[in-house]
């Protein structure tokens, strides 16, 4: 992870391709670059740690960095992943005493733009235009999270499955099937144990839906995949 000191004519043109940011004043655009820092990161780099005090918050520009804690036995608990366009601890520079709410870890080379707590604040006071559209995000995840929630606490495990499997992977019939998360952080992000992850592959190899080829899993038939996913 390498941190740019140079980086102002990288920052502004960054943040201006920001929908966030469109029709904000040059001079507060500039007040916020200057506190800010353009930031490289290679695959692997921890960005962020959970609880750390989070002195800024990170627009990712290129690359993906995952959100993830770490479970009583050391797992990854994966929350999601953040690409380009994407934020990073951004709510949590409007907490009393700011800190990370998760470990930020990069799983694939790339960049952004650091912006430096005080300064974001700043630009939040200033411009009510740049305000609503951090709370819509906020909404936005709010609304987020509570449909997931909705879903993992009224749905069986095959269903939740079948739902992650279609998002995730966007199968098509006879192609490999190829995952972001490996096996153990799949069944711990929908709230089931590995065997009984296992079972379900297991049982949709039998029924033909899946095959596995050389360790590669195949998606043979995607309506049962499909119904099994809204919930019929």
């Amino acid at each position: 992870m390498t941190i740019v000191n140079s980086s102002r004519t990288l920052l502004l043109a960054a943040l201006r391709r920001h929908p966030w940011f469109e029709g904000i004043a040059d001079a507060a655009l500039g007040a916020l670059a200057a506190r800010g820092h353009w930031l490289r990161f290679k695959a692997g780099d921890t960005l962020f740690s959970e609880g750390q005090a989070a002195t800024a918050c990170l627009l990712v520009c290129e690359g993906l960095v995952q959100g993830l804690r770490y479970t009583a036995d050391g797992d990854d608990k994966v929350f999601g992943e953040v690409g380009p366009g994407g934020w990073l601890s951004v709510l949590s520079m409007f907490e009393a005493t700011p800190r990370h709410l998760h470990h930020a870890r990069a799983s694939r080379d790339g960049n952004g733009c650091l912006l430096h707590h005080g300064a974001f604040l700043q630009l939040c006071r200033a411009d009510g235009r740049f305000a609503c559209r951090v709370a819509a995000h906020g909404a936005a995840l709010v609304r987020h999270h509570t449909d997931r929630i909705d879903w993992l606490t009224s749905s069986s495990a095959q269903e939740r499955v079948a739902e992650y499997v279609l998002r995730a992977g966007k199968p098509q019939t006879g192609q490999p099937l190829v995952l972001p998360l490996s096996h153990s952080q799949i069944a711990i992000k929908l709230g089931m144990r590995a065997e009984t992850l296992s079972r379900i592959f297991a049982k949709w190899r039998r029924e033909g839906i899946l095959a596995n080829r050389r360790g590669t899993l195949y998606v043979l038939r995607l309506a049962p995949l499909e119904q099994l996913a809204s919930g019929c």
